[in-house]
């Protein structure tokens, strides 16, 4: 192999674009950077309100298999394609997560990634436009601000969240994060601020840093038990590439054990009924996903909401107040307030609930992706594709209740007969009792807000779930048919210091030197939140981690 390198950094997304950023600044360390997409230079993309237009070719759409907890749906899981990944196509939603998940994944065989060492990496990423106080950073790289758009809905589900019993929140991403406050967004001036931009932007003239996009990796080379470089097609053509130092894969939560599997690292029996010969036995490939589940409520106002705003006069000024101060409709995220409830057994919040002013409906309940119809315009968002969301015509609201910590898990896994096509992603998302309850009790939390005053005098009906839905067996009847993911899956190469783990604390993969996974799938556990800014900070301390291993327990530079 001619073409050489010291680090390889497998998959363009948010991680990858940090990593390569990170890992470049040092002159002499030559770094590849892959990705099977295109670059990010997309207007849909930057402008927040323009994700919706986005072409499914900037989205990996993976098919799952059916899902017998929900009426055997199938769904597609998002996963970006293209520079950027999740960060360039997701809701822009800025939530760190809890202390608490960070101090329980050190106390559960993750040395050095409790939050006090974590923390410091958060505060390296941002530059928090509010301004640098003693838990926000104000110099880093990835620009994050509150929600830009002022709407009076917004305000009044603030006062009636509060009436309910949620203290105000001034920043849920500082002492605390208990209670109700507004959105932060990874915005600057309005446009989408995603890793490629914040990170990768910059650094991409270095002579030091080669970028190559439409660049699927195969698999990763193997000699001896060592990682040796990758194997990549692109233009019709498959490559190798040397990795003089290490490989790092930073793919995803699903092409990450995807691209183990294929180079012969996973569960052996897996490996073997797929026709791929094992190079480590390692069981934990592709085990452990996890993925927050998520219902809808939609509640008719007597105000105007953002449903309204689409005629010529109000389009035209909503695209000169983007255009003049990067505020208002355009900047748009996925939600606008967010509340955050209970304590679960680790000291974390057991529920988050999310507002937006605008209602929207999804595709009705299907058996399959293609069968979805749009015929009911209430159906139910089983299928919460955001390129198949539809405004609704009158003033609504969405509010979206979540539970952040369930007990159900999910695996990935090659095809057998099929290796190198799609992976086989089977979860029941709602196959654990314990999770229908936390549903339950999330939903009536939300209720419970809109029946306080101020809301409650401005609600003209609720039109889903609707009043019908009273008893626990109603619950979990509607829970059924429109519970969907929250598009944060993560843990399928998990962390860890067991036998079961699939990386250690360091980030190496069991069994093969000179390779490492940094992205969500080494999640130990679901964080307290979306969860892009905790892939941010743990690619920032990846990064660390491979170019200073004896000294990261110092002070974060």
């Amino acid at each position: 192999m001619k073409d050489r390198f010291d680090v390889v950094v497998v998959g363009g997304g948010t991680a990858g674009c940090i990593l390569a950023a990170r890992l470049s600044e040092n002159p002499s360390r030559r770094v590849l950077l892959l990705e099977a997409g295109p670059t990010d230079r997309n207007l849909f993309v930057q402008v927040p309100a323009g994700v919706k237009q986005l072409n499914a070719g900037f989205n990996w759409r993976y098919e799952a298999e059916p899902d017998a907890s929900r009426d055997g749906v199938v769904e597609s899981w998002a996963a970006g394609r293209l520079l950027g990944g999740g960060s360039s196509i997701n809701g822009m939603m800025w939530v760190r997560g809890h202390a608490a998940d960070y101090d329980a994944w050190a106390k559960n065989g993750c040395p050095g990634w409790d939050f006090a060492t974590m923390e410091p990496y958060f505060r390296r990423a941002e530059h928090y436009e509010v301004g640098s106080s003693e838990f926000r950073g104000y110099a880093g790289p990835l620009h994050v601000t509150p929600v830009r758009v002022d709407h009076p809905v917004t305000d009044l589900f603030l006062e009636g969240a509060q009436k309910a019993g949620h203290p105000l929140q001034e920043d849920y991403n500082g002492a605390v994060q208990t209670g109700v406050g507004y959105s932060q967004v990874s915005q600057r001036r309005g446009w989408r601020h995603s890793t490629a931009r914040a990170y990768l932007a910059p650094a991409r003239r270095r002579r030091n840093l080669t970028i190559r996009t439409g660049a699927e990796v195969l698999k990763v080379l193997m000699d001896n038990g060592r990682a040796t470089g990758v194997m990549y097609r692109t233009g019709g053509q498959v490559h190798r590439v040397r990795a003089e130092s290490e490989v790092v894969l930073s793919a995803g939560t699903f092409a990450t054990p995807r691209l183990l599997m294929l180079s012969g690292i996973g569960p052996a029996a897996n490996l073997r009924e797929s026709g791929i010969d094992v190079v480590a036995d390692v069981p934990g490939v592709g085990s452990n996903l996890q993925e927050h589940p998520i219902t809808l409520f939609l509640h008719q106002l007597d105000m105007r909401t953002l449903n309204q705003e689409l005629t010529p006069g109000r389009v035209l000024r909503h695209g000169l107040d983007y255009v003049i101060r990067g505020r208002g409709a355009v900047t748009s995220p996925s939600c606008h307030a967010m509340v955050y409830a209970g304590t679960s057994d680790s000291g974390a919040s057991r529920y988050q609930i999310m507002f937006s002013p605008f209602g929207v409906v999804g595709k009705p309940s299907a058996t399959s992706v293609e069968d979805a119809g749009t015929d009911d315009p209430l159906g139910g968002p089983i299928n919460h594709d955001v390129n198949a969301m539809k405004l609704l015509p009158q003033s609504s609201v969405t509010t979206y209740p979540c539970v952040l910590h369930p007990s159900s898990r999910g695996t990935v896994r090659l095809r057998a007969g099929d290796p190198t096509g799609r992976p086989v992603i089977d979860m029941q998302l709602l196959g654990e009792r314990s999770d229908v309850r936390e549903m339950i009790t999330a939903a009536r939390m939300l209720r419970d807000i809109y029946a306080a005053e101020p809301l409650a005098g401005h609600v003209v009906a609720e039109l889903k779930p609707g009043p019908d839905v009273q008893s626990d067996d109603e619950w979990e009847a509607y829970l059924r048919t429109h519970t969907f993911r929250a598009e944060h899956g993560v843990g399928t190469a998990r962390m860890g210091s067991d036998d079961e783990a699939v990386v250690d604390p360091e980030l190496r993969v069991r069994g093969i030197a000179g390779l490492r996974v940094a992205d969500a799938s080494v999640f130990p556990t679901l964080v307290s939140g979306n969860t892009n800014a905790a892939v941010v900070a743990v690619a920032e301390r990846a990064a660390d981690l491979i170019r200073q291993p004896a000294s990261i327990a110092g002070t974060v530079s």
